[in-house]
């Protein structure tokens, strides 16, 4: 699987910015790079009460390039089920945590839908972690779910158990794909 890059350009904010051109290039015009130290892991998800939404990827998408808030809130990818996502270069901040305490981390979404292979969408979740943990040499005990930076119940799914994975049998699944060195190599 090939990871889709849909950079995101930022002008306004004072995380590092990302000046996008008509080639697709793009380059950091901001506060310089960020080194991750963490990967955080999320899922666009109401809580474990709601009924997964009928949104699907597009509609995050549009919500990233049109954002209605504050511009630094975004994640670097998103993970479908179907496809990866890459919407930020992993070296750019983002206030993806609700905490400035996480802005040393790589925020991987996940997508909840009616639709989604939740398993697919796990997976690819967990190998792009392995990917990242590699290229940085962050260690398994910096992978956090963002309960940890914010005290939100996210990824709700995951932590509660829902579709036999819980946030044990991820970090396994995780560690399996480090140690059989199985990455992506086609990040930004």
């Amino acid at each position: 699987m090939e990871i889709i890059k849909h950079i995101l350009e930022r002008k306004e904010c004072y995380l590092p910015l990302v000046k996008l051109f008509p080639d697709g290039k793009y380059e950091n015009i901001g506060h310089g790079r960020n080194t991750p130290e963490f990967i955080t892991i999320h899922e666009v998800s109401l809580g474990t009460k709601k009924t997964p939404a009928e949104k699907d990827a597009q509609h995050y998408i549009d919500l990233l390039d049109h954002p209605k808030g504050d511009p630094r809130c975004a994640y670097h990818f998103l993970c479908t089920g179907e496809e990866i996502y890459q919407f930020l270069p992993t070296w750019a901040r983002t206030a993806h945590t609700g905490s400035t305490m996480g802005n040393s981390s790589i925020g991987i979404e996940r997508l909840v839908n009616v639709n989604v292979d939740f398993d697919k969408a796990i997976l690819d979740q967990a190998k792009l972690t392995a990917s990242l943990m590699h290229m940085y040499n962050i260690p398994l005990t910096n992978v956090v779910p963002h309960k940890y930076w914010s005290g939100k119940e996210c990824p709700a799914r995951l932590l509660a158990g829902m579709y036999g994975w819980n946030w044990e049998k991820f970090l396994i699944t995780v560690k399996d794909f480090y140690a059989n060195k199985d990455f992506f190599y086609d990040i930004l």
